[in-house]
């Protein structure tokens, strides 16, 4: 199996992500930390539209576009009103769990570095927002997650 190391990183976010988001409402989704910050709907729409980038790097077709566009890095201020439902961004997310996992283990990418190295960035830029799930589930006032 290639990209073994990648894989893992990606299964082991997906499984913590679900953890995570587990019994937050759209509303409790749209709270951002009173020191600024972005909000849980923000951040899982931003894993979801740079999954898209993994999965266009690997060959597969991206599953969003423009629609999803309030959730890339520098965006302009979105209103609550613009933000995806909570469930369906959380279906959005899982919707494409198994065929990245697949296409990942039959993909070779050792032959080209530059897309070697993008997907395992992502990877890691995936873990580190789950981590940031984590912190604002408390801080919307929920028990940790991860014990």
């Amino acid at each position: 199996m290639h990209n073994y190391e990648t894989l893992i990183v990606l299964k082991s976010s997906h499984m913590v992500l679900n953890r995570n988001l587990k019994d937050i409402t759209h509303e409790e989704s749209l709270l951002t930390p009173t020191q600024g910050g972005n909000s849980i709907n923000w951040l899982l729409g931003h894993i979801i539209i740079s999954r898209d980038d993994i999965r266009e790097l690997i060959g597969l077709d991206k599953l969003y576009g423009d629609e999803m566009k309030m959730y890339h890095r520098g965006a302009e201020a979105a209103g609550p009103a613009e933000f995806f439902q909570f469930g369906k961004l959380i279906e959005m997310y899982n919707d494409g769990q198994q065929i990245l996992e697949e296409k990942l283990k039959s993909t070779d990418l050792r032959d080209d570095n530059e897309k070697y190295r993008m997907v395992t960035f992502l990877a890691f830029h995936e873990a580190y927002h789950t981590g940031q799930t984590g912190i604002l589930r408390r801080i919307i006032g929920k028990e940790g997650a991860i014990k």
